[in-house]
């Protein structure tokens, strides 16, 4: 008779199951923050378990009909738990929100090295720690050129201590900029655990009916439901404790900047001819920065100039003195050419002049 009562207790469990895995899933739908994204990208356990949940009992149920088990209670146990964990995670959202905090801020100092040195001193004698730092440019370049540095320093503070620890930072350098940001992962927070619970729930009833079991394909059949819920409540309990320690240390963004002069901010804007000055200032400071750079790259290249004027020099002279040499020569070859021509003049007989003779006629 009692064996009669298994097919009832199966279609319970799978239906308390389907109703817990829904109320999560309409709590997942609702929340739209970063926290939640991560949630959502954990393994995609927490989002099939309602879809193979009733197929492992279903699976399982063969097995429990072997044994001589009043399941009447937990029947009832089954069809009344997931309201219990709904109202717990209600009544708990209700008192206490899952806040992570994000500050920023934009600093200025004219002490690069102890100004890190006492915000790393802030942050660790607040409980927190450093999560990562870089630091970009050098205090001095190999030709002794001075250039500012910078560092991003993303910091891990208490909850309770981010806007002592945010003000005192203040106080150590000129604060630029300040920004913060929050995220409440109440919804997804809430919505995990009571899905955790309803799961431990499936895993000692699981142990519970594995216990009796006695043929080996149940056994199987059992122990693969268990691993499957098992992997999910690891899955779950690591996004807990990860979205517990985002809310219970803070995020402090900080970007420093080494300066020669800090900003000046005015509460009121200056008149236009303390504006006319200042750029009529500006103008001469760059025609100075000009001229210091050109006579800096003149300075720096003037030692390769004078070589290759030399070296331009040395071969000017030469074509000049090739240029003379032909042409020299070509005046004494036109030369000797003019004195052998007269030469040959010279030397020919005078021209004799022979009267021309009268024609015969005229004589008689």
């Amino acid at each position: 008779m009692k064996r009669s009562f298994l097919p009832l207790f199966a279609a319970g469990l799978s239906l308390a199951v389907l109703l817990s895995g829904c109320g999560a899933s309409s709590g997942n739908a609702s929340q739209a923050t970063a926290s939640a994204a991560a949630y959502q990208e954990m393994p995609a356990a927490t989002e099939t378990a309602v879809d193979y949940s009733a197929g492992f009992y279903d699976a399982a149920a063969p097995a429990a009909e072997n044994y001589d088990m009043d399941f009447g209670s937990d029947a009832a146990a089954g069809e009344t738990a997931a309201p219990s964990g709904e109202g717990a995670a209600q009544q708990a959202a209700d008192t206490q929100r899952k806040i992570i905090r994000h500050a920023n801020m934009t600093l200025e100092t004219k002490a690069f090295d102890e100004a890190l040195r006492e915000i790393e001193s802030l942050v660790t004698g607040s409980g927190g720690y450093i999560e990562s730092q870089s630091i970009d440019g050098q205090s001095l370049s190999y030709r002794g050129d001075y250039y500012e540095r910078s560092a991003s320093i993303m910091a891990r503070i208490p909850a309770e201590k981010l806007d002592e620890v945010a003000s005192q930072v203040g106080t150590l350098c000129n604060v630029v900029s300040r920004s913060e940001s929050m995220d409440d992962i109440s919804d997804t927070y809430f919505d995990a655990q009571a899905r955790l619970e309803t799961l431990n729930i499936q895993e000692e009833r699981l142990l519970a009916i594995l216990e009796k079991a006695e043929s080996l394909e149940d056994v199987i059949t059992l122990e693969s439901a268990l691993s499957d819920v098992r992997y999910e409540i690891e899955s779950i309990t690591a996004s807990l404790r990860r979205m517990d320690s985002q809310v219970t240390y803070s995020y402090l963004n900080m970007d420093l900047r080494e300066v020669l002069e800090y900003q000046k901010i005015s509460d009121q804007p200056p008149a236009f001819s303390t504006r006319l000055s200042n750029a009529f200032a500006e103008g001469i400071d760059s025609i100075v920065v000009s001229l210091e750079n050109t006579l800096l790259i003149c300075a720096s290249a003037g030692p390769v100039l004078v070589v290759w004027l030399v070296i331009l020099g040395l071969l000017v002279c030469a074509i000049l003195l090739i240029v003379r040499r032909v042409q020299r020569r070509a005046e004494q070859r036109r030369a000797a050419r003019n004195a052998s021509v007269q030469n040959a003049r010279a030397d020919q007989p005078p021209a004799v002049n022979i009267p021309p003779k009268e024609p015969e006629d005229k004589v008689k």
